[in-house]
Protein backbone atom coordinates (compact mmCIF):
# COMPACT_ATOMS: atom_id res chain seq x y z
CA UNK A 1 0.00 0.00 0.00
CA UNK A 2 1.44 3.12 -1.07
CA UNK A 3 2.39 5.67 1.87
CA UNK A 4 0.81 9.05 0.69
CA UNK A 5 1.76 11.43 3.48
CA UNK A 6 5.73 10.26 2.37
CA UNK A 7 4.86 10.75 -1.11
CA UNK A 8 2.99 14.26 -0.22
CA UNK A 9 6.33 15.00 2.13
CA UNK A 10 8.97 14.69 -0.54
CA UNK A 11 6.53 16.37 -3.62
CA UNK A 12 6.41 19.44 -0.89
CA UNK A 13 10.02 19.21 -0.39
CA UNK A 14 11.32 19.07 -4.17
CA UNK A 15 8.45 21.83 -4.62
CA UNK A 16 10.43 23.89 -1.75
CA UNK A 17 14.07 22.80 -3.68
CA UNK A 18 13.02 23.91 -7.14
CA UNK A 19 11.49 27.10 -6.15
CA UNK A 20 15.06 27.78 -4.07
CA UNK A 21 16.81 27.32 -7.15
CA UNK A 22 14.90 29.59 -8.89
CA UNK A 23 15.04 32.33 -6.52
CA UNK A 24 18.64 31.86 -6.83
CA UNK A 25 18.57 32.29 -10.31
CA UNK A 26 17.08 35.42 -10.02
CA UNK A 27 18.68 37.26 -7.17
CA UNK A 28 21.54 36.13 -9.43
CA UNK A 29 21.16 36.91 -12.72
CA UNK A 30 17.85 39.06 -13.20
CA UNK A 31 17.08 41.27 -10.50
CA UNK A 32 19.76 43.78 -10.21
CA UNK A 33 20.55 45.30 -6.82
CA UNK A 34 21.28 48.90 -5.30
CA UNK A 35 23.75 47.64 -2.54
CA UNK A 36 25.33 44.33 -3.94
CA UNK A 37 26.90 43.35 -7.13
CA UNK A 38 26.08 40.53 -9.18
CA UNK A 39 29.14 38.74 -7.47
CA UNK A 40 28.10 39.82 -4.60
CA UNK A 41 24.32 38.21 -5.07
CA UNK A 42 26.01 35.01 -6.07
CA UNK A 43 28.16 34.78 -3.27
CA UNK A 44 25.26 35.34 -0.88
CA UNK A 45 23.33 32.73 -2.29
CA UNK A 46 25.96 30.57 -2.22
CA UNK A 47 26.17 31.15 1.86
CA UNK A 48 22.11 30.58 1.71
CA UNK A 49 22.83 27.68 0.14
CA UNK A 50 25.48 26.14 2.20
CA UNK A 51 23.38 27.20 5.01
CA UNK A 52 20.49 24.77 4.04
CA UNK A 53 23.05 22.15 2.99
CA UNK A 54 23.00 19.72 6.40
CA UNK A 55 19.23 20.53 6.51
CA UNK A 56 19.04 18.49 3.37
CA UNK A 57 21.19 16.04 4.63
CA UNK A 58 19.23 15.29 7.75
CA UNK A 59 16.04 14.52 5.56
CA UNK A 60 17.76 12.49 3.11
CA UNK A 61 20.14 10.38 5.41
CA UNK A 62 18.27 8.44 8.60
CA UNK A 63 21.37 8.48 10.74
CA UNK A 64 21.92 12.49 10.40
CA UNK A 65 17.93 12.50 11.01
CA UNK A 66 18.00 10.43 14.59
CA UNK A 67 20.66 12.94 15.86
CA UNK A 68 19.73 16.40 17.80
CA UNK A 69 19.36 18.53 14.49
CA UNK A 70 22.08 21.19 15.85
CA UNK A 71 24.13 21.55 12.28
CA UNK A 72 20.97 21.83 10.25
CA UNK A 73 20.03 24.74 12.56
CA UNK A 74 23.25 26.44 12.65
CA UNK A 75 23.33 26.30 9.03
CA UNK A 76 20.41 28.18 8.92
CA UNK A 77 21.90 30.65 11.34
CA UNK A 78 24.64 31.46 8.50
CA UNK A 79 22.40 31.21 5.89
CA UNK A 80 19.86 34.11 7.65
CA UNK A 81 22.43 36.35 8.99
CA UNK A 82 25.47 35.98 7.15
CA UNK A 83 23.36 35.57 3.48
CA UNK A 84 20.05 36.62 3.51
CA UNK A 85 20.61 40.04 5.14
CA UNK A 86 22.83 40.52 2.31
CA UNK A 87 20.06 41.27 -0.45
CA UNK A 88 18.15 43.78 2.23
CA UNK A 89 18.81 47.84 1.46
CA UNK A 90 18.53 47.89 5.39
CA UNK A 91 21.15 46.56 6.30
CA UNK A 92 23.82 48.94 7.15
CA UNK A 93 27.56 48.85 6.80
CA UNK A 94 29.06 49.29 10.58
CA UNK A 95 30.72 52.43 10.91
CA UNK A 96 33.39 53.37 13.27
CA UNK A 97 32.03 56.11 15.55
CA UNK A 98 33.94 59.41 15.74
CA UNK A 99 36.29 59.55 18.61
CA UNK A 100 37.56 56.04 16.60
CA UNK A 101 37.87 57.85 13.68
CA UNK A 102 40.32 60.59 15.70
CA UNK A 103 42.08 57.61 17.19
CA UNK A 104 42.53 54.79 14.41
CA UNK A 105 41.52 57.41 11.17
CA UNK A 106 38.38 55.99 8.62
CA UNK A 107 37.77 52.39 8.27
CA UNK A 108 35.79 51.99 4.99
CA UNK A 109 33.59 49.00 4.47
CA UNK A 110 33.64 49.20 0.27
CA UNK A 111 32.55 46.67 -1.80
CA UNK A 112 35.69 44.64 -2.20
CA UNK A 113 35.70 44.35 1.97
CA UNK A 114 32.12 42.59 1.88
CA UNK A 115 33.45 40.22 -0.94
CA UNK A 116 36.28 39.17 1.15
CA UNK A 117 33.73 38.95 4.14
CA UNK A 118 31.33 36.43 2.09
CA UNK A 119 34.31 33.95 0.64
CA UNK A 120 35.14 33.98 4.01
CA UNK A 121 31.99 32.94 5.16
CA UNK A 122 31.31 30.30 2.30
CA UNK A 123 35.03 28.72 2.96
CA UNK A 124 34.32 28.68 6.86
CA UNK A 125 30.93 26.77 6.36
CA UNK A 126 32.76 24.87 3.85
CA UNK A 127 35.14 23.87 6.94
CA UNK A 128 32.53 23.24 9.36
CA UNK A 129 31.12 20.83 7.07
CA UNK A 130 34.20 18.80 6.35
CA UNK A 131 35.06 18.55 10.79
CA UNK A 132 31.44 17.07 11.09
CA UNK A 133 30.60 14.91 8.29
CA UNK A 134 34.64 13.41 7.70
CA UNK A 135 34.50 12.96 11.47
CA UNK A 136 30.84 10.86 11.35
CA UNK A 137 32.97 7.42 10.67
CA UNK A 138 35.30 7.85 13.77
CA UNK A 139 32.84 9.51 15.87
CA UNK A 140 30.14 7.32 15.06
CA UNK A 141 30.84 4.54 16.93
CA UNK A 142 30.75 6.12 20.23
CA UNK A 143 28.57 4.70 22.99
CA UNK A 144 25.98 7.34 24.16
CA UNK A 145 26.62 8.50 27.76
CA UNK A 146 24.90 6.22 30.49
CA UNK A 147 21.37 7.73 31.72
CA UNK A 148 18.60 6.63 33.96
CA UNK A 149 15.53 4.89 32.59
CA UNK A 150 12.92 6.46 34.45
CA UNK A 151 9.00 5.52 34.99
CA UNK A 152 6.08 7.86 33.82
CA UNK A 153 4.93 8.85 37.34
CA UNK A 154 8.30 9.50 38.74
CA UNK A 155 9.32 11.60 35.63
CA UNK A 156 6.33 13.50 36.08
CA UNK A 157 7.65 14.16 39.57
CA UNK A 158 10.92 15.43 38.94
CA UNK A 159 9.45 17.88 35.96
CA UNK A 160 7.15 19.24 38.51
CA UNK A 161 9.99 19.58 40.98
CA UNK A 162 12.21 21.10 38.50
CA UNK A 163 8.81 23.39 36.65
CA UNK A 164 8.58 24.96 40.26
CA UNK A 165 11.93 25.82 41.02
CA UNK A 166 12.37 27.59 37.16
CA UNK A 167 9.17 29.48 38.56
CA UNK A 168 10.67 30.73 42.07
CA UNK A 169 14.00 31.81 40.11
CA UNK A 170 11.90 33.82 37.30
CA UNK A 171 9.64 35.23 40.07
CA UNK A 172 12.00 35.81 43.18
CA UNK A 173 15.18 37.48 41.29
CA UNK A 174 17.29 37.93 44.71
CA UNK A 175 17.46 34.02 44.46
CA UNK A 176 19.22 34.69 40.89
CA UNK A 177 22.19 36.87 42.93
CA UNK A 178 23.13 33.77 44.81
CA UNK A 179 26.84 31.88 43.23
CA UNK A 180 25.87 29.97 39.58
CA UNK A 181 22.54 30.28 40.28
CA UNK A 182 21.50 32.40 37.34
CA UNK A 183 23.30 30.28 34.61
CA UNK A 184 21.10 27.32 35.79
CA UNK A 185 17.52 28.84 35.18
CA UNK A 186 17.67 28.11 31.56
CA UNK A 187 18.30 25.01 31.70
CA UNK A 188 15.59 23.77 34.37
CA UNK A 189 13.10 25.44 32.31
CA UNK A 190 14.34 23.71 29.41
CA UNK A 191 15.00 20.21 30.98
CA UNK A 192 10.96 20.21 32.40
CA UNK A 193 8.91 21.65 29.90
CA UNK A 194 10.84 19.94 27.52
CA UNK A 195 9.57 16.81 29.22
CA UNK A 196 6.20 17.77 29.58
CA UNK A 197 6.06 18.63 25.79
CA UNK A 198 7.46 15.42 24.70
CA UNK A 199 4.82 13.28 27.16
CA UNK A 200 2.23 15.85 26.04
CA UNK A 201 3.34 15.12 22.01
CA UNK A 202 3.15 11.40 23.25
CA UNK A 203 -0.18 11.63 24.53
CA UNK A 204 0.81 10.40 27.51
CA UNK A 205 -0.28 13.24 29.72
CA UNK A 206 -3.27 12.83 31.98
CA UNK A 207 -5.74 15.66 31.41
CA UNK A 208 -5.13 17.54 34.85
CA UNK A 209 -1.17 17.09 33.98
CA UNK A 210 -2.25 18.38 30.22
CA UNK A 211 -4.07 21.37 31.22
CA UNK A 212 -1.44 22.56 34.39
CA UNK A 213 1.63 22.35 31.52
CA UNK A 214 -0.01 24.29 29.06
CA UNK A 215 -1.06 26.98 32.33
CA UNK A 216 2.89 26.65 33.15
CA UNK A 217 4.52 27.15 29.63
CA UNK A 218 1.97 30.00 29.20
CA UNK A 219 3.08 32.16 32.17
CA UNK A 220 6.98 31.15 30.98
CA UNK A 221 6.17 32.51 27.66
CA UNK A 222 4.70 35.40 28.58
CA UNK A 223 7.19 36.47 31.39
CA UNK A 224 9.87 35.72 28.31
CA UNK A 225 8.39 38.42 26.44
CA UNK A 226 7.27 40.78 29.28
CA UNK A 227 11.86 40.81 29.73
CA UNK A 228 11.99 43.20 27.11
CA UNK A 229 14.50 40.54 25.14
CA UNK A 230 13.02 38.38 22.28
CA UNK A 231 15.82 35.72 22.14
CA UNK A 232 14.17 34.11 25.35
CA UNK A 233 10.86 33.51 23.99
CA UNK A 234 12.22 32.68 20.37
CA UNK A 235 14.71 29.99 22.03
CA UNK A 236 12.04 28.55 23.71
CA UNK A 237 9.88 28.06 21.06
CA UNK A 238 12.78 26.74 18.84
CA UNK A 239 13.24 24.33 21.74
CA UNK A 240 10.20 22.76 21.44
CA UNK A 241 9.86 22.79 17.67
CA UNK A 242 13.31 20.87 17.73
CA UNK A 243 11.54 18.44 20.11
CA UNK A 244 8.32 17.95 17.61
CA UNK A 245 11.06 17.02 14.78
CA UNK A 246 12.55 14.41 17.00
CA UNK A 247 9.15 13.38 18.54
CA UNK A 248 7.07 13.13 15.29
CA UNK A 249 9.83 13.57 12.01
CA UNK A 250 7.83 16.58 10.50
CA UNK A 251 8.72 20.02 10.43
CA UNK A 252 7.21 22.42 13.00
CA UNK A 253 6.34 24.85 10.40
CA UNK A 254 3.49 26.79 12.71
CA UNK A 255 6.23 27.26 15.16
CA UNK A 256 8.71 28.47 12.11
CA UNK A 257 5.90 31.43 11.45
CA UNK A 258 5.39 31.94 14.98
CA UNK A 259 9.62 32.53 15.52
CA UNK A 260 9.12 34.60 12.60
CA UNK A 261 6.55 36.85 13.54
CA UNK A 262 7.55 37.66 17.10
CA UNK A 263 11.07 38.76 15.57
CA UNK A 264 9.48 41.12 13.20
CA UNK A 265 6.48 42.77 15.30
CA UNK A 266 7.79 42.91 17.90
CA UNK A 267 11.74 43.95 17.56
CA UNK A 268 10.45 47.28 16.52
CA UNK A 269 8.62 48.42 19.57
CA UNK A 270 11.09 46.07 21.99
CA UNK A 271 13.06 49.95 22.83
CA UNK A 272 10.42 51.97 23.65
CA UNK A 273 9.19 48.98 26.00
CA UNK A 274 12.50 48.89 27.59
CA UNK A 275 12.71 52.63 27.87
CA UNK A 276 9.44 52.61 30.20
CA UNK A 277 10.73 49.35 32.01
CA UNK A 278 14.19 48.85 32.52
CA UNK A 279 15.45 52.74 32.22
CA UNK A 280 12.15 53.59 34.16
CA UNK A 281 12.81 56.03 37.54
CA UNK A 282 10.00 53.08 39.25
CA UNK A 283 12.15 49.78 39.96
CA UNK A 284 8.79 48.02 40.54
CA UNK A 285 7.25 47.28 37.69
CA UNK A 286 4.97 44.67 38.37
CA UNK A 287 4.28 41.80 35.67
CA UNK A 288 0.73 43.63 34.92
CA UNK A 289 2.35 46.96 34.49
CA UNK A 290 4.30 45.28 32.21
CA UNK A 291 1.99 43.67 30.30
CA UNK A 292 0.22 46.91 29.99
CA UNK A 293 3.27 48.75 29.13
CA UNK A 294 4.07 46.28 26.32
CA UNK A 295 0.39 46.41 24.84
CA UNK A 296 0.29 49.94 24.53
CA UNK A 297 3.88 49.93 23.02
CA UNK A 298 2.26 47.84 20.24
CA UNK A 299 -0.39 49.66 19.58
CA UNK A 300 1.11 53.10 19.62
CA UNK A 301 3.65 52.00 17.20
CA UNK A 302 1.05 50.27 14.85
CA UNK A 303 -1.29 52.66 15.49
CA UNK A 304 -1.08 55.14 12.46
CA UNK A 305 -0.86 52.88 9.36
CA UNK A 306 -1.51 49.56 7.81
CA UNK A 307 0.59 47.33 9.79
CA UNK A 308 2.82 45.53 6.97
CA UNK A 309 3.60 49.09 5.61
CA UNK A 310 5.51 49.96 8.97
CA UNK A 311 6.68 45.73 9.07
CA UNK A 312 8.12 47.10 5.65
CA UNK A 313 9.87 50.47 6.73
CA UNK A 314 11.22 48.54 9.63
CA UNK A 315 15.24 48.27 9.48
CA UNK A 316 15.55 46.84 13.26
CA UNK A 317 14.99 43.71 12.17
CA UNK A 318 17.28 43.11 9.33
CA UNK A 319 20.08 45.08 11.28
CA UNK A 320 19.47 43.05 14.25
CA UNK A 321 20.14 39.86 12.30
CA UNK A 322 23.08 41.23 9.52
CA UNK A 323 26.13 39.68 11.33
CA UNK A 324 27.58 39.88 7.87
CA UNK A 325 27.89 43.69 8.25
CA UNK A 326 29.98 43.48 11.27
CA UNK A 327 31.90 40.74 9.94
CA UNK A 328 32.85 42.95 6.92
CA UNK A 329 33.65 45.63 9.14
CA UNK A 330 36.30 43.88 11.70
CA UNK A 331 37.71 42.07 8.48
CA UNK A 332 38.40 46.10 7.12
CA UNK A 333 39.57 46.89 10.86
CA UNK A 334 42.11 43.90 11.04
CA UNK A 335 45.21 44.11 11.27
CA UNK A 336 45.69 47.19 9.83
CA UNK A 337 43.58 49.26 11.96
CA UNK A 338 43.03 46.66 15.34
CA UNK A 339 45.34 44.26 16.32
CA UNK A 340 44.84 40.50 16.16
CA UNK A 341 43.59 39.12 19.29
CA UNK A 342 45.37 36.62 19.41
CA UNK A 343 43.41 34.37 21.36
CA UNK A 344 42.53 36.60 24.00
CA UNK A 345 38.88 36.56 23.99
CA UNK A 346 38.97 32.70 24.70
CA UNK A 347 40.96 33.44 27.89
CA UNK A 348 37.68 32.72 30.49
CA UNK A 349 36.85 29.26 28.30
CA UNK A 350 39.29 27.59 30.73
CA UNK A 351 37.18 28.92 33.71
CA UNK A 352 33.66 28.90 32.91
CA UNK A 353 33.57 25.03 33.90
CA UNK A 354 34.31 26.15 37.10
CA UNK A 355 31.16 26.96 38.94
CA UNK A 356 31.19 30.34 40.74
CA UNK A 357 29.98 29.05 44.12
CA UNK A 358 33.52 27.23 44.03
CA UNK A 359 35.29 29.95 42.96
CA UNK A 360 33.46 33.29 43.94
CA UNK A 361 36.09 35.26 42.90
CA UNK A 362 36.24 34.05 39.40
CA UNK A 363 36.68 36.63 36.85
CA UNK A 364 33.88 38.36 34.70
CA UNK A 365 33.37 37.37 31.24
CA UNK A 366 33.00 41.24 29.65
CA UNK A 367 34.15 39.89 26.29
CA UNK A 368 30.87 41.82 24.56
CA UNK A 369 32.13 44.90 26.15
CA UNK A 370 35.73 44.80 25.16
CA UNK A 371 35.00 43.97 21.68
CA UNK A 372 32.82 46.53 21.21
CA UNK A 373 35.70 49.20 22.65
CA UNK A 374 38.53 47.46 20.85
CA UNK A 375 36.73 48.01 17.56
CA UNK A 376 35.31 51.73 18.29
CA UNK A 377 31.94 50.74 18.21
CA UNK A 378 31.28 52.03 21.50
CA UNK A 379 30.92 54.92 23.37
CA UNK A 380 34.04 55.20 25.82
CA UNK A 381 31.13 55.73 28.64
CA UNK A 382 29.61 53.12 27.78
CA UNK A 383 30.18 50.42 30.27
CA UNK A 384 26.75 48.46 29.83
CA UNK A 385 26.20 47.77 26.37
CA UNK A 386 27.34 44.43 25.15
CA UNK A 387 27.84 43.85 21.37
CA UNK A 388 27.31 40.81 19.90
CA UNK A 389 30.36 38.85 18.79
CA UNK A 390 29.45 35.55 16.58
CA UNK A 391 31.73 32.93 16.50
CA UNK A 392 32.64 33.41 13.40
CA UNK A 393 33.49 37.18 13.58
CA UNK A 394 35.44 35.93 16.72
CA UNK A 395 37.92 33.51 14.53
CA UNK A 396 38.24 36.53 12.30
CA UNK A 397 39.68 38.92 14.67
CA UNK A 398 41.70 36.65 16.82
CA UNK A 399 43.72 34.84 14.16
CA UNK A 400 42.69 35.81 11.21
CA UNK A 401 41.79 34.04 7.93
CA UNK A 402 43.33 30.71 9.95
CA UNK A 403 41.20 31.81 12.45
CA UNK A 404 38.17 31.55 10.38
CA UNK A 405 39.22 27.92 8.47
CA UNK A 406 40.81 26.24 12.12
CA UNK A 407 37.90 27.22 13.68
CA UNK A 408 35.19 26.50 12.22
CA UNK A 409 36.40 22.53 11.28
CA UNK A 410 37.06 22.79 15.10
CA UNK A 411 33.28 23.78 15.81
CA UNK A 412 32.08 20.90 13.59
CA UNK A 413 34.32 18.40 14.92
CA UNK A 414 33.27 19.68 18.51
CA UNK A 415 29.48 19.15 17.00
CA UNK A 416 30.25 15.69 16.09
CA UNK A 417 31.36 14.12 19.40
CA UNK A 418 29.01 16.31 21.30
CA UNK A 419 26.01 14.52 19.33
CA UNK A 420 26.73 11.29 19.18
CA UNK A 421 27.87 11.17 22.81
CA UNK A 422 24.25 12.52 23.70
CA UNK A 423 22.46 10.56 20.98
CA UNK A 424 19.22 9.43 22.77
CA UNK A 425 15.76 8.71 21.27
CA UNK A 426 12.61 10.48 22.29
CA UNK A 427 11.44 7.39 23.25
CA UNK A 428 13.59 8.33 26.14
CA UNK A 429 11.95 11.30 27.64
CA UNK A 430 13.99 12.62 30.45
CA UNK A 431 17.12 11.41 28.62
CA UNK A 432 16.49 13.35 25.09
CA UNK A 433 15.11 16.41 26.73
CA UNK A 434 18.78 16.77 28.77
CA UNK A 435 20.65 16.71 25.68
CA UNK A 436 18.97 18.86 23.53
CA UNK A 437 18.54 21.13 26.59
CA UNK A 438 22.54 21.72 27.00
CA UNK A 439 23.13 21.50 23.16
CA UNK A 440 20.44 23.60 21.28
CA UNK A 441 21.36 27.20 21.96
CA UNK A 442 24.87 26.36 20.75
CA UNK A 443 22.70 26.84 16.93
CA UNK A 444 22.64 30.68 17.17
CA UNK A 445 25.91 31.36 17.33
CA UNK A 446 25.84 35.13 17.72
CA UNK A 447 27.67 35.54 21.03
CA UNK A 448 31.32 34.63 21.47
CA UNK A 449 32.39 30.88 22.24
CA UNK A 450 33.91 30.64 25.49
CA UNK A 451 30.06 32.58 26.83
CA UNK A 452 28.16 30.05 24.95
CA UNK A 453 30.37 26.92 25.34
CA UNK A 454 31.52 27.30 28.94
CA UNK A 455 28.36 26.83 30.78
CA UNK A 456 27.57 23.32 28.85
CA UNK A 457 29.53 20.59 31.30
CA UNK A 458 28.42 22.23 34.29
CA UNK A 459 24.76 22.59 33.42
CA UNK A 460 24.84 19.01 32.16
CA UNK A 461 26.28 17.67 35.91
CA UNK A 462 23.66 19.55 37.76
CA UNK A 463 20.81 18.14 36.03
CA UNK A 464 22.24 14.56 35.95
CA UNK A 465 22.73 14.65 39.67
CA UNK A 466 19.09 16.26 39.79
CA UNK A 467 18.24 13.22 37.83
CA UNK A 468 19.78 11.01 39.97
CA UNK A 469 18.38 12.38 43.14
CA UNK A 470 14.51 12.72 42.47
CA UNK A 471 14.53 9.36 40.76
CA UNK A 472 15.54 5.75 40.98
CA UNK A 473 15.46 2.99 38.56
CA UNK A 474 17.66 1.12 36.57
CA UNK A 475 20.57 2.14 34.21
CA UNK A 476 19.74 1.91 30.64
CA UNK A 477 22.86 0.32 29.06
CA UNK A 478 24.06 2.36 25.73
CA UNK A 479 23.04 -0.92 23.84
CA UNK A 480 19.31 -0.27 24.53
CA UNK A 481 19.28 3.07 22.23
CA UNK A 482 22.24 3.80 21.34
CA UNK A 483 22.43 0.91 18.21
CA UNK A 484 19.90 2.34 17.08
CA UNK A 485 21.22 6.05 16.30
CA UNK A 486 24.63 4.46 14.91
Amino acid sequence: MMDWSALISKVRYIFIGISAILLALYAIFIHQFDTVSSLQAAYAVFVIVLGLLPGVVALLNKREAELIPLLPLHGLFYALTFGLTVFSSKTQSVQPLPEFVARKGWIPVGDDVLTEALVLTIFGQICLYLGYYSFRSLYGKLKPIRLRNVPLHQQLRFSWFLSACYLLLQFVPALRALPSVDQLVNPLGYMSLGIFALLAFDQKLSRWHLVSFIFVLALTLLNALLSGSLAPIVLFLVFFGILYWNQKRRIPWHFLVICGLIAILLNPVKGQFRSNTWYSQDTSVSFLDKAILLGRAVQEHYADTFILNKVSEDASVVNRLAHIATFAYVVAATPEFVPYWSGDSYRTLWTSFIPRALWPGKPQSTIGQEFGHRYGLLQTYDTGTSMNLPWLTEFYANFGTFGVLAGMFFVGVFFRILLQKLRVPASFPMEHVLAVTITFSLFYAESNFALMVGGILPSFIVLVVLMRLLTSGPFVAPSDYGRRAS
